[in-house]
């Protein structure tokens, strides 16, 4: 196929009934009629002598060669509208979609003020929040279907840039009934005999505390695991829990729901969060313009 006889505009077709899923959302997205972008896309198909997509129950679906197509057509435009958008950043006036992976814990931290900053600097742009971390976010980076991680990575190529956000303990939290509550430091003794309740995904690795304790031949019971962390305020206000977790995150927590904050019986390491981009975008302006926000509160 020779490219100077192919309407790069059908890429954009492309790229939006890819994401939208529906031919109607899609010609919406793009600014013009239904007929005009059916009309268009069987072009596409003709061009590249396959369907791309078909119709289902839940919209239209991709074929295995619109699966092929769409990382390199998505690249391609995302770097075209990258060069393009550099040649005269204006954050009053910008469209610019920021896409950000953030833990449930970390977003409340850092999310409202990144919001209210965007709202009053740059009020045509967007966020789009995911909450992929680990080697999940790496290949979205790596697949510019993110622009930012924001996470606790403790291995980060080369390929990326990274800059510390913050630094905490760790620490727990009860409910003020509890009977441990008024101790400011729990012992041993006392935090082995509490019922704990866990955050954490079914395929998350050991918590750092279950790694201590298992070098002292230790566990503690885990009565309770949810995977949200929005989920743990009725449950602790509503049980006699032990949750340990960060410590910024503990004291939002305690200063919204009157929890009381103590001290683990030992030492961990400090959890770093940082904040993670692709080389490619350092020194883009776009791009370092947004990330200078994004910080905790």
């Amino acid at each position: 196929m020779n490219i100077k006889n192919f309407d790069l505009n059908l890429l954009l077709v492309f790229r939006t009934v890819f994401e939208e899923k529906n031919v109607t959302k899609a010609s919406k997205k793009l600014g013009i009629t239904q007929p005009a972008m059916s009309n268009a896309l069987n072009r596409l198909r003709y061009l590249v002598k396959d369907e791309l997509f078909i119709r289902g129950p839940r919209g239209m679906r991709p074929t295995q060669r619109a699966m092929d197509l769409s990382l390199p057509i998505t690249n391609a435009l995302n770097n075209l509208e990258l060069a393009l958008s550099s040649l005269n950043f204006t954050p009053e006036t910008t469209k610019k979609l920021y896409r950000i992976s953030i833990t449930d814990d970390v977003a409340p931290l850092i999310l409202p003020n990144l919001i209210n900053f965007l709202e009053k600097k740059s009020p045509n742009s967007s966020l789009r929040i995911r909450s992929e971390q680990g080697n999940e976010a790496l290949k979205l980076l790596d697949s510019n279907e993110l622009d930012f991680a924001v996470g606790r990575f403790e291995i980060i190529p080369s390929r990326f840039g990274s800059i510390d956000l913050f630094t905490e303990k760790y620490v727990c939290i009860m409910r003020k009934d509890h009977p441990l509550a008024n101790d400011e430091k729990l012992s041993i003794e006392q935090y082995l005999s509490a019922k704990h309740l866990r955050v954490a995904p079914s395929n998350a690795p050991a918590a750092p505390i279950d790694r201590s304790l298992s070098q002292l031949n230790l566990e503690r019971e885990i009565f309770v695991r949810i995977d949200l962390l929005t989920l743990a305020p009725s449950i602790l206000e509503s049980a006699d829990l032990i949750l340990t977790l960060p410590s910024k995150t503990a004291q939002r927590m305690a200063n919204n729901y009157g929890f009381m904050i103590s001290e683990l019986p030992i030492e961990l390491g400090k959890r770093q969060t940082k904040l993670l981009w692709h080389k490619e975008l350092t020194n883009h302006p776009t791009f370092e313009w947004i990330k200078k926000q994004i910080k905790p509160d």
